[in-house]
């Protein structure tokens, strides 16, 4: 290839990928300016900019989600249930890849089953039992909910990565008289670090973009979470498309920030595991 084609290929990815970015900027473009319009600009001109700045559906917004209590409840759910998830899901990783006998196959795909069925199949019968156990509206009744949903994708991410850590630290470890728990804890989970903080962040995200689930299994009004609390701006007969722009914004926010702080950790992983596998 001549260098005249090589600057004309360059030209070209460099076009793509600044089409890509418009194309996955402009949703979050529209959503930001929208939030700002009045309701007249709004249905004049859905697409276009805004003829004069408000913010006041940012404060309306804020009182009708109960901005700070529906996200403490989200908050709580959320960090709760991934440090859980991430504690017992890394325990059970590495006595999954390490024992290869029947049963922890077994325990394997059962693991993996979780990953195919759909959510939607076990809610009539998830709901029966959180009844009959009296944990709907409760926080440990939904975090109980997002351990299992989150444990199979947490366990598969993780089995992966212990296999690539390499036995032989394990038995120096025990030769220098470290027990089976004193191995994971000293030498297995600090080697995890990458990959478990990229499955909570990413877990972190799924709890916190859910809708389903709180609004299945929370209908204590005082326990509702974030984004179900957006869903009280849209009803059968009245859509208050300005206030739902700003809630979005609201709720988006929070998540932004976390993974501006948190995207070296989650490349990290990425490739860690990436070299490792």
């Amino acid at each position: 290839m001549t260098a005249a084609n090589r600057r004309l290929a360059d030209y070209a990815r460099r076009a793509l990928l600044w089409a890509l970015c418009i194309v996955n900027l402009y949703p979050v473009l529209l959503v930001l300016i929208s939030s700002v319009k009045t309701k007249r600009d709004l249905s004049i001109s859905p697409y276009g900019l805004p003829k004069a700045l408000t913010f006041e559906y940012f404060s309306a917004a804020f009182r009708t989600m109960h901005y700070f209590r529906s996200l403490g409840n989200t908050a709580l759910i959320g960090f709760v249930s991934i440090a859980v998830t991430a504690t017992i899901g890394a325990m059970a990783a590495y006595a999954i890849a390490r024992r290869a006998n029947r049963f922890y196959n077994a325990m394997y795909l059962l693991f993996l089953a979780g990953l195919i069925i759909p959510f939607q199949m076990t809610m009539i019968p998830l709901y029966k039992i959180m009844l009959t156990f009296r944990l709907i509206s409760t926080y440990h009744g939904i975090i109980f909910i997002y351990l299992a949903a989150l444990a199979p994708f947490t366990v598969f991410l993780l089995s992966g990565f212990v296999k690539s850590v390499p036995r032989e630290l394990e038995e120096a470890a025990r030769i220098d008289g470290c027990g089976l728990y004193g191995t994971f804890f000293r030498i297995v989970l600090p080697l995890l670090k990458p990959a478990l903080l990229t499955v909570s962040i990413l877990n972190l995200f799924t709890i916190w973009n859910d809708f389903l689930m709180p609004m299945l299994y929370l209908q204590d009004s005082a326990k509702l979470t974030i984004t179900v609390q957006l869903a009280s701006f849209q009803g059968m007969y009245f859509n208050d498309w300005s206030l739902i722009f700003a809630g979005v914004c609201m709720i988006v926010f929070p998540m932004i920030v976390v993974y501006l702080f948190a995207q070296r950790f989650i490349i990290e992983g990425i490739t860690a595991g990436a070299v490792k596998g």
